[in-house]
């Protein structure tokens, strides 16, 4: 009987860990403002665990400033330290600046999932991931072999996307919800970008 009672707790608390979020923050978004008036500096470690298990993490010492979040956009979607999407703008942020391996598209997915992580409604997250999509910071890297070691050449863009056009994209998302793939099909025909 023992034995049952040790086999029930055991399942019991495997089924609880089973039901444990995966996508979530690690860490506390510690900052002190910088003399700029805009920028901050991380004082400590913040990370963001996506849905996948992939771990995004912003290093102590980097700088943000929410600039991922397009100027011309704050008036539609909200500045980048306003809402529900602090959090993942400062990770966002990191990774835009200093991309290493990620591509922009999944820079910018990792995003959309933070923003649902931290609490903002799905569709609002949508509009968020669409402003970043259409007016956010985009980068090519490619990779050259030289004897034994790889370099990686990292090609940055600019992106052009007219604020009425996207006025209608948000209100498309706010209407219809749309998945992802649907909202970068239509994107990618109003968006130019250009390299820098």
């Amino acid at each position: 009987m023992k034995l049952v009672k040790k086999l029930v707790i055991l399942l019991s608390l495997l089924a609880l860990l089973s039901f444990q979020q995966t996508d979530r923050f690690v860490g506390k978004v510690v900052v002190e403002w910088l003399d700029d008036g805009r920028k901050m500096k991380l004082l400590e470690d913040f990370a963001y665990i996506d849905p996948n298990g992939k771990t995004w993490k912003a290093p102590k010492g980097s700088k943000i400033d929410g600039a991922s979040i397009p100027r011309l956009l704050w008036s539609v979607i909200g500045g980048p330290y306003e809402e529900k999407y602090r959090k993942a703008s400062v990770v966002h942020d990191y990774y835009c600046v200093k991309p290493q391996n990620e591509s922009w598209e999944n820079v910018h997915l990792m995003f959309y999932n933070a923003c649902v992580t931290e609490g903002t409604s799905q569709i609002k997250a949508k509009v968020m991931y669409a402003a970043v999509y259409a007016g956010g910071p985009r980068w090519e890297i490619s990779y050259t072999k030289s004897g034994n070691n790889s370099i990686s050449k990292i090609e940055h863009f600019k992106t052009f996307t007219q604020n009425e056009k996207f006025e209608n994209i948000k209100r498309w998302i706010e209407q219809n919800n749309p998945d992802l793939s649907k909202i970068n099909d239509t994107l990618n025909t109003i968006v130019i970008a250009a390299k820098l």
